[in-house]
């Protein structure tokens, strides 16, 4: 019974996950919703250690389109800012509001985003404190392959022979491969 009430420190490893899936795991296990005394308005969360937060990702043109907004409170102090632009100031800062708005609003949406810790590499000061590393919501993105190279060739002898092909002067013949089943 007593562990059910201490608080864990959680490490999440951040490099190559989308911001969406990872915020909601995190928002769970902040909230509490993983141990069996959850109650909505008990503040009894975990301490979430995020690294390698430089390292999310959006899908689709989300780094170009998606827009985060505030007001400075002054005549005319409205401000918009692109997530590329917003990642590269403050690489913590994406996940951080992703995490904010995925938790209930009201007053212990603070309380709850005291216990959060994002870092944009691996160091940080918990390793002592870390009770488990929890596992990310989905296999890391790749980085996408380059799939054309272009370079200039000086002879035919550069030109290296693709698998499956032919190289007669200037043409390359493909051969199909028909799978049988």
């Amino acid at each position: 019974a007593f562990l059910t009430h201490t608080k864990r420190w959680y490490l999440i490893d951040a490099q190559g996950q989308k911001v969406g899936r990872l915020a909601c795991l995190v928002a769970n296990a902040l909230r509490g919703k993983t141990k069996p005394t959850f109650h909505p308005s008990a503040l009894n969360p975990d301490h979430i250690v995020v690294i390698n937060a430089k390292d999310v990702v959006f899908t689709g043109k989300k780094w170009d389109q998606k827009l985060y907004t505030w007001h400075t409170g002054w005549p005319g102090g409205f401000r918009q800012e692109k997530a590329a632009d917003l990642h590269e100031r403050r690489p913590t800062e994406v996940v951080r509001r992703a995490v904010s708005g995925m938790l209930p609003k009201n007053n212990l949406r603070k309380q709850f985003l005291r216990h959060l810790h994002i870092f944009e590499n691996e160091e940080h000061p918990y390793d002592r404190n870390i009770f488990q590393e929890l596992q990310p919501p989905q296999e890391p993105v790749p980085p996408l392959p380059e799939l054309y190279v272009i370079r200039t060739v000086e002879s035919e002898d550069e030109i290296e022979p693709i698998p499956g092909c032919e190289y007669q002067g200037e043409t390359i013949l493909y051969e199909s491969k028909q799978q049988s089943s």
